[in-house]
């Protein structure tokens, strides 16, 4: 039944608009009626080929956007795997860090795989970074590290890291980079923990570490300070 009313409108359709007279009773407005339900079959029609139209010409003009958004990721991946797999010192799978709670903050710990990966997403982020403007990079959470000396050093921790070179003005060594673990006991916030890598002579990174603030100092001198974690 579905299939006989919709032929007759595709044939009302096609007889009105070639000018033929349908014969029915016109006091009983079948034909006022009929012609509507014409019109508006014509008129679905039509605004579904136009609707189809400009569909595929947003399709067709997103095209190349996606392609080369595509192919940047997929070269990002390519470049950050490259580097990762020339990144030495890399901690054992099984190891563990550890940063004790303190000051109501709770602890953290992270497996050597763990920080692997993020030694990895920092290389995406390093990639995802090139040809973006310094006031986009400076948004990132990928920051240059410095290794400068505490504000309130510990007993034998003069310095977050030991055995980075150090970064002297004018010259060609390169900052060390720093990217934060995720926060596991609060999800989406800040983690006080940083892995460590830094460019070496040949261009190709070094892990130097993990590091993290002191939980237990409160704000003040030395509260930003940074200390390795093992």
């Amino acid at each position: 039944m579905r299939f006989t009313i919709i032929s007759s409108i595709t044939l009302l359709a096609a007889t009105l608009t070639s000018g033929l007279v349908i014969p029915v009773d016109s006091a009983s407005g079948e034909v006022i009626a009929r012609s509507e339900l014409a019109d508006d079959a014509y008129d679905a029609m039509i605004y579904r080929r136009r609707t189809s139209k400009t569909k595929k010409v947003a399709i067709a003009a997103a095209r190349p956007a996606k392609q080369a958004a595509k192919a940047q990721k997929k070269a990002s991946f390519a470049g950050a795997a490259k580097a990762h797999k020339a990144t030495t010192n890399m901690p054992a799978r099984k190891s563990n860090f550890h940063v004790p709670a303190g000051g109501g903050k709770p602890a953290h710990t992270y497996s050597g795989k763990e920080v692997r990966k993020e030694v990895f997403n920092s290389h995406m982020e390093a990639q995802r970074l090139k040809g973006l403007s310094k006031t986009q990079q400076k948004k990132s959470p990928l920051k240059p590290f410095y290794n400068h000396p505490h504000e309130v050093p510990k007993p034998g921790d003069l310095k977050p890291l030991k055995g980075m070179a150090t970064v002297v003005k004018g010259g060609n060594q390169q900052p060390g980079r720093e990217w934060p673990m995720p926060n596991k006991a609060t999800p989406g916030t800040t983690s006080p923990v940083r892995v460590i890598t830094q460019e070496d002579n040949k261009g190709n990174h070094v892990f130097h570490g993990v590091i993290a603030h002191d939980q237990s100092r409160t704000p003040g001198p030395g509260y930003n300070d940074h200390f390795q974690v093992n």
